[in-house]
């Protein structure tokens, strides 16, 4: 069979953390979590400590360079800009 696909977030706050996760969390079996990134290191940890759980060998990304490391691996089949509804 052959591995699920790659997928990256991009944003790393509470919505991601309290509603994103847990939702890719139930498809976890379909994809995998590659790379969670802000525009912090702090808050992609946070996101990646409660990610872990369901997707082992996630990633932080964070700043410019982390931004640029996504852009370039070719081995993502998605990246999902996350903000929170309200900013929608």
């Amino acid at each position: 069979m052959a591995a699920p696909p790659e997928i990256a977030v991009v944003g790393a706050g509470l919505f991601v953390q309290t509603e994103y996760i847990p939702r890719l969390a139930e498809i976890s079996d379909l994809l995998t979590l590659k790379y969670i990134w802000s525009r912090t290191e702090e808050s992609s940890r946070a996101a990646v400590e409660i990610a872990e759980q369901h997707f082992p060998g996630v990633e932080c990304k964070w700043g410019e360079q982390g931004l640029n490391d996504i852009i370039q691996d070719a081995s993502l089949l998605a990246v999902a800009v996350v903000l929170a509804s309200q900013a929608q």
